[in-house]
């Protein structure tokens, strides 16, 4: 599978930034665009960093794609990147199955990652065969199937009710959102299993989880860390989407690993 250059969205220009400023690379969570998880994140990024995201297949600006691993997934968007920016290491956040992206690449080619920020994700996903039945409803019946379930876990009651110009957009991504494609991810998901290969990592990290994530919690994120022998930090007003409820904190958290990595 590829997930070609023009699959990248830019949130800034680069000829607005002074030459030499760290590459910060996004990464989406399953259903979701880079563009609106990470509208309020970016923008506090972009005066000091050049900050682009990826979609997945079939989301947001990316073309569709029948099946592919978390492997397949890692090196099509390092070749997109590299592609695009010319780069071959850069600055990594990803959330939930984007941060399984960004750990995979840790992984399988750590010289591409300067540092990581691992976003209510882990290394692995419990239990294969849920991710199975849930692909196969997706893929037969569209991802709206998805969208009652998905608003309680991404965000904490009451958050939709309060930020609705936060939450809305994400939940339209997820209806627009190519059924066979996040069939594949969901399948990408349950075959994603890196515990035997997480070690600490060799760049500066830090594990963020939502107080009220009940798939990836503080005690996954914790043991994640320790893991990793990275930091952890719990967002206590927050459920999966923490970028979207923390926006400052995950900023802040993407700075300080930055200027630790230089």
């Amino acid at each position: 599978m590829t997930v070609p250059a023009r699959g990248l969205v830019e949130f800034t220009r680069p000829q607005d930034l002074a030459e030499g400023a760290p590459l910060v690379v996004l990464g989406p969570a399953l259903g979701t665009s880079v563009t609106h998880l990470y509208a309020a994140v970016a923008p506090l990024l972009a005066e000091r960093f050049h900050v682009i995201g990826w979609d997945l297949p079939g989301h947001g600006v990316s073309d569709p794609a029948q099946e592919f691993t978390l492997g397949e997934l890692a090196r099509a968007v390092a070749d997109a990147v590299t592609e695009r920016t010319g780069a071959r290491s850069w600055h990594m956040a990803g959330t939930s199955i984007g941060g399984a992206a960004v750990q995979q690449l840790l992984a399988q080619d750590p010289e591409r990652v300067a540092s990581a920020a691992l976003i209510a994700t882990s290394n692995y996903f419990p239990d294969p065969r849920m991710w199975r039945e849930r692909a196969e409803l997706v893929a037969s019946a569209g991802t709206p199937t998805q969208v009652i379930e998905c608003a309680k876990a991404w965000f904490a009651p009451d958050f939709l009710a309060e930020h609705s110009e936060r939450g809305t957009p994400l939940l339209h991504d997820l209806q627009g959102t190519d059924r066979f494609s996040y069939a594949a991810a969901c399948r990408a998901l349950g075959g994603f299993d890196l515990r035997e290969r997480t070690r600490p990592a060799p760049v500066p990290t830090a594990v963020v989880a939502g107080a009220q994530d009940a798939m990836v919690g503080p005690d996954v994120a914790q043991g994640l860390a320790d893991a990793l022998h990275a930091r952890c930090e719990v967002v206590d007003d927050a459920a999966h989407l923490v970028p979207v409820a923390a926006p400052e904190l995950v900023a802040h958290t993407i700075a300080e690993l930055v200027a630790a990595a230089r």
